[in-house]
């Protein structure tokens, strides 16, 4: 059952009048415990969570996300892909500050990207360290269990710019006390504790990912990336929630999975893909599918199939479509998306909206005896279909890829 399970802690950050401003999210594994061996795979496993998965509109909606990034991580292309006004990445004291590291962090800066200073410290170490980042930094965290309050006011405050955040606030006294001092944001169990957000895992399997990302390292026609598509429905599905989360602008009136997919970008499909490596590093069983994943591949399969027996040779139109509909019934169904959500996201043409709606047309019927299918219910599937041609014994034998 672990596989099935996906798991994401968030705490929320206040203002002075307690008004959220943002989120920060924390990592947790399958079990909903919080065991970190190795800090990439922790970013990599919450970004992949929140974005291909939760959704970004259910997990923080208009608010910030506040996500822990290592040092590597800042090395790749991969914030590239993220969107810079939604997301503050913070770095640990820990982290370990090389000059790639200070340059990417200055670039990413210099972009538009916003950073944070976690667990922030008075200690000359720390100070020596970090202070060539701090013109880069727009927060400083400071955990209250851990901080000399009285520093504030006899230490010289290197800090004075950043807005200040104080967290793990436990009492009214602390928070009091805080915002004296100038604090703007706070966190911590006294306003509110970290909450776990579970939901259904649907996973790719890893072999799926490295096939498609080696086609792009390979430099691959876009047209074989497109095509790779068809056989790979859960990463399809990853992919639009996560175009939803951080670039609705890319799926916004798009027909197709490969419309999508080209206007994404080879280059920034490739990063999304690292990124799911990255999630799936070190972590056993990478390439079990689950019974969510095989759900939904069975559908699009299913989906796929009995197009192709409606119709003796179905465009390649047709195809698109069909998957389409297969993916934003399950975006639906499987990841919580209301379907006038999506529909009011896409845009689609008026035989996709009745599809999925209505169930009327070949498309529509299709659809609505996948669902009879799924239920196990074939002589009401075979009606749906009756007018194709389609007998109940061709229905049975539905082949699954």
């Amino acid at each position: 059952m672990m596989h099935n399970s996906l798991n994401l802690a968030r705490q929320p950050i206040l203002d002075r009048s307690e008004n959220i401003i943002g989120y920060e999210f924390f990592y947790r594994d399958s079990y909903g415990e919080c065991v970190i061996d190795d800090p990439r795979h922790a970013t990599a496993s919450v970004l992949v969570n929140l974005l291909n998965q939760v959704g970004s509109t259910s997990a923080f909606g208009e608010s910030l996300a506040f996500i822990n990034t290592d040092g590597p991580l800042l090395l790749t292309d991969i914030l590239r892909t993220l969107p810079k006004e939604k997301f503050v990445f913070e770095l640990s004291e820990s982290a370990k500050i090389t000059a790639r590291i200070h340059e990417a962090i200055r670039h990413f800066h210099s972009l538009g990207y916003r950073f944070a200073l976690d667990n922030a410290s008075f200690n000359p170490h720390y100070i020596e360290t970090f202070s060539p980042l701090f013109p880069y930094m727009e927060f400083a965290k400071f955990d209250v269990t851990q901080t000399d309050i009285e520093q504030f006011n006899h230490a010289p405050n290197p800090y004075g710019k950043m807005k200040l955040i104080a967290q793990k606030v436990e009492f009214y006294e602390m928070a009091e006390a805080y915002e004296a001092l100038g604090f703007e944001y706070f966190q911590g169990f006294y306003f509110a504790n970290a909450h776990l957000i579970t939901g259904r895992r649907i996973d790719p399997q890893y072999m799926d990912v490295m096939e498609l990302f080696t086609l792009l390292q390979d430099d691959a026609p876009m047209e074989e990336v497109c095509d790779s598509f068809k056989y790979q429905g859960i990463l399809a599905l990853q992919l639009f929630q996560f175009l939803r989360s951080a670039h609705p602008e890319y799926i916004e009136g798009a027909i197709s999975i490969r419309e999508i997919i080209e206007r994404f970008g080879k280059n920034a499909l490739m990063q999304w893909l690292l990124l799911i490596i990255y999630s799936k590093s070190g972590t056993r069983a990478i390439d079990e599918k689950n019974s969510h994943a095989v759900f939904a591949q069975n559908r699009i399969d299913r989906m796929i199939s009995l197009l192709e027996k409606s119709t003796p040779h179905p465009t390649e139109h047709q195809l698109e479509q069909i998957q389409l509909i297969a993916m934003l019934s399950l975006l639906e169904g499987l990841m919580n998306v209301p379907m006038e959500s999506l529909l009011q996201t896409l845009h689609p043409n008026q035989e996709i909206e009745d599809a999925l709606l209505t169930h009327t047309g070949m498309l529509g019927r299709i659809y609505a005896a996948t669902l009879k299918l799924e239920k196990g219910d074939v002589n009401s599937a075979a009606l749906l279909l009756k007018s194709y041609g389609i007998t109940p014994e061709e229905i049975s034998i539905t082949s699954i890829r």
